[in-house]
């Protein structure tokens, strides 16, 4: 059994390593992307990449995937991804806990990818019943295996994406072990397992950057990342060789490129590329209420029409008809109705408790 007792220590961990040059030249293979899509179930799926790869983004990551489901329903995969030759690089993620049917469902993508992600930083309940994701953050003999045989069996790289543990100490020790089993390149989300919902709290870079300087592999670094500005502040931070993005992206595609683009833009953008790549239409809906939300806000009748829309047309008209309202408004007068909206609601809910007093 692998445990964290036999794991190589050092007590300079956090003094840096030199590169591995092996998986240094993959990252170069790959243009050493240095701005991320993360993976997000019901969310990076192809339009929504296509979309941030116009906008900056040099890699991406497909949402997490079942192993299992991959591996044995061809339904579930026809359904659940989807790519194309632009769409490159490309990582897949998978959660497993079973090296034998991940290398299964890996079998059946690598030539549609440039690297196998396993994902060992899922929090959520579903991961715990499942057994996978962070919750094989104690199970480090589990871990090495699924990385070991997929290194072993498939011929392009494998990546991890962790969170962080609740020790530095471990935590270093934990992508250490995870180097040594043959992960080609490592994110590191910033949070605990327990860091989730409302109790998110802030990514720790610091420790993130202790990692990028225990290990010879290249390390992306994930969290706390809303604007371009944050972008580089983790950069700053972390030294790490990229960061990658998840709730600024859904907020605001363009975030790698430091642009303000308005958001009807984005959301009509976003609708091209649903037509042109398409996908389950509740993950076109969902992503359009992220981009609108504080336009919404103000627009609460095109909010319940959107609720209403049946397709990617209705949704076209709705988003037209809320740029042709807000697009004769200055940039703070906008502002100063979404912050009027918001104000307006929180009075409304504080005399609602009071009521129920």
């Amino acid at each position: 059994r692998y445990t964290m007792s036999t794991v190589p220590t050092d007590d300079q961990s956090t003094i840096k390593r030199p590169r591995n040059e092996k998986c240094y030249a993959i990252f170069e293979k790959l243009g050493s992307p240095k701005y991320g899509v993360a993976p997000m179930v019901d969310a990076s799926e192809l339009p929504f990449r296509m979309l941030c790869r116009k906008y900056g983004a040099t890699m991406a990551w497909t949402p997490m995937f079942h192993s299992r489901l991959f591996a044995e329903q061809k339904k579930y995969r026809e359904k659940i991804f989807t790519t194309c030759p632009e769409d490159r690089p490309l990582a897949v993620q998978f959660c497993a806990n079973d090296p034998a049917i991940l290398l299964q469902a890996a079998k059946l993508v690598e030539d549609q990818c440039d690297a196998i992600d396993i994902n060992l930083g899922c929090p959520q309940h579903i991961a715990r019943r499942g057994n996978y994701g962070a919750f094989l953050g104690e199970q480090w003999d589990i871990v090495k295996s699924l990385i070991e045989v997929l290194v072993q069996n498939i011929k392009i790289p494998v990546f991890c994406k962790i969170r962080i543990l609740d020790t530095h100490e471990r935590t270093i020790e934990y992508a250490k072990m995870i180097e040594a089993a043959g992960c080609s390149l490592l994110t590191v989300h910033g949070r605990t397992k327990e860091q989730k919902g409302h109790n998110q709290g802030v990514a720790n870079l610091e420790w993130i950057r202790d990692i990028k300087n225990a290990l010879s592999i290249p390390v992306l670094s994930n969290g706390n990342i809303r604007t371009y500005e944050e972008a580089q502040e983790a950069l700053r931070i972390t030294q790490a060789d990229g960061v990658m993005a998840a709730c600024g992206l859904l907020v605001n595609p363009a975030l790698f490129s430091g642009l303000e683009i308005a958001p009807c833009d984005i959301a009509l953008e976003y609708l091209d590329f649903s037509r042109k790549y398409p996908v389950e239409y509740h993950m076109v809906r969902a992503h359009l209420y992220k981009y609108l939300n504080n336009l919404f806000r103000v627009h609460t009748d095109l909010r319940d029409a959107l609720h209403k829309a049946r397709g990617i047309e209705d949704c076209q008209k709705i988003v037209e008809e809320l740029r042709a309202r807000v697009e004769s408004s200055t940039k703070e007068q906008i502002q100063e109705e979404i912050d009027g909206a918001i104000s307006a609601h929180k009075e409304k809910r504080k005399k609602e408790k009071e009521t129920c007093a």
